[in-house]
């Protein structure tokens, strides 16, 4: 199979999970076979539905399609800039302390 048409049925199944998460959430993680984490999505989404109404059901999909496309949740996409910019902090921090400039 070549790179084009691995990437049109990538696609595809990425377009059927996304129709499937706007039906029942964890839909996608499901069609993956993770059953345990889809059947827990579609319970906190419902329960986010009656508590935060059409934004938290939103939330929960977009967690559970992330999750099986990318294997990251929202919360790993969203946290990612502060820890690669924490950890860059503190590499530099110990060149500094290594150098003798800061105090450790």
């Amino acid at each position: 199979m070549t790179q084009e048409s691995s990437t049109g049925v990538n696609n595809i199944a990425n377009g059927a999970k996304l129709i499937g998460e706007t039906l029942i959430p964890g839909a996608s993680l499901l069609m993956d076979g993770q059953f345990v984490n889809g059947a827990v999505h579609a319970a906190v989404g419902t329960v986010a539905r009656l508590a935060l109404g059409p934004v938290g059901l939103f939330l929960v999909c977009a967690d559970s399609f992330s999750k099986s496309t990318t294997d990251k949740t929202l919360w790993d996409h969203i946290s990612a800039p502060y820890k690669e910019h924490a950890a860059k902090k503190e590499a530099e921090k110990a060149v500094l302390v290594q150098a003798g400039l800061v105090t450790p």
